[in-house]
């Protein structure tokens, strides 16, 4: 959460525009007893409920963590609550990248296991979502990223 504060300070302070504001909603998945084991853990900790891609490996059920259906559904509520009180113009957020990909799928309704396995959201990646754009044309800034 550090990295992505102040990454948001940095772009605020570059912007000239207010201190960033930290929302709930944006935090990290919460990888319960997954919370600071190493990635190379992770198929013998979490199979078989993991999906492989060829950058990331994510576990799904993680005992006392959220599943990526709860971060969905935390991602609908958070836009939701975005519309609702911003009804024009362009809104920064800055996260992290599971909720980054669900906030992608919630936005374009989208599957979130075939978000999963789509693309990699990195660090320092961007996507744009917005009615101009197609969800296929949504990751504007990409950088090749290899988890270990």
């Amino acid at each position: 959460m550090e990295r992505a504060k102040h990454t948001a300070e940095i772009i605020c302070e570059t912007l000239d525009q207010e201190k960033p504001t930290v929302h709930p909603d944006l935090i990290e998945r919460d990888f319960g007893t997954m919370s600071g084991k190493p990635i190379s853990s992770i198929k013998e900790l979490c199979s078989p409920n993991i999906i492989e891609t060829d950058v990331i490996t994510y576990f799904l059920s993680p005992e006392g963590g959220e599943t990526f259906p709860d971060v969905i559904k935390r991602a609908q509520e958070l836009l939701h609550e975005l519309q609702n009180k911003h009804h024009a113009g362009s809104i920064l957020l800055v996260t992290h990248g599971d909720i980054g990909k669900m906030l992608y799928a919630a936005y374009y309704n989208l599957e979130w296991k075939e978000v999963l396995t789509d693309f990699h959201f990195g660090n320092c990646e961007l996507l744009l979502l917005s009615p101009d754009s197609p969800a296929d044309s949504a990751h504007v800034f990409e950088q090749e990223q290899h988890n270990h």
